[in-house]
């Protein structure tokens, strides 16, 4: 049988679980979305464009993303804007994940030969053509496995929530802890950041193990 601690603990993380789940997906679609976007653009020879995508991308790669966190959170309402605590955590991994793969973007592009560019130009196709039939479907396959190792750290990053308060996986973790700490004098924090620990190990190790296998199946 079960101790008394661990139904209400495992139903508070569970909801915790949630709101990490929310904050891993949101930010994941935002950093793919934009980072889509801004490695294409940056491709293009418009010079002022690349100047601008190019400072986009050293800043928030630059950055650590506790520090954009509290920009964002703290910074920001000195100019008048002010996020919640999930928003602010979301906006900050975003910021980092989208610059991250903007290079990734670029390169693989880049890395596409000139030859299929210019053969894609002289059937007629326009810039957004070339890339959507004939760019793209091949630089995916040069994409996919190193993409998928920032996603890992994206989830990772998840966990910067907790500075904010937000009650999240971990941020419940450390409350339960405390709260059982007062309450019956024992912590528990071995089999509650155990869980903690497996929930974010066999999240990372399934994804890294995916980008082994997309690796080794396309031949990167």
């Amino acid at each position: 049988m079960l101790p008394d601690w661990v139904a209400p603990v495992a139903s508070q993380m569970s909801r915790g679980l949630l709101i990490t789940a929310q904050v891993a997906v949101v930010s994941i679609l935002g950093s793919c979305v934009l980072g889509l976007v801004l490695g294409l653009l940056a491709t293009l020879k418009v010079g002022l464009l690349r100047l601008l995508i190019g400072a986009y991308i050293e800043l928030w790669r630059g950055l650590p993303v506790i520090v954009t966190l509290f920009f964002l959170f703290f910074g920001l309402p000195a100019l008048g804007i002010r996020l919640t605590p999930i928003i602010a955590s979301e906006l900050a991994i975003t910021l980092w994940g989208s610059a991250n793969l903007a290079v990734l973007v670029r390169g693989s592009v880049e890395s596409i030969p000139r030859g299929q560019f210019e053969a894609a130009s002289a059937i007629g196709f326009n810039w957004l053509m070339r890339m959507r039939y004939i760019i793209l479907p091949q630089a995916l396959r040069r994409l996919l496995p190193p993409s998928l190792n920032i996603i890992v750290i994206l989830v990772q990053l998840t966990t910067i929530a907790t500075l904010l308060g937000v009650h999240d996986f971990l941020g419940v973790a450390r409350q339960s802890i405390e709260r059982l700490t007062l309450t019956t004098g024992d912590t528990h924090a071995i089999p509650i950041l155990g869980s903690v620990l497996l929930v974010f190990g066999l999240v990372s190790n399934a994804l890294n193990a995916l980008s082994r296998r997309l690796e080794g199946r396309l031949r990167v």
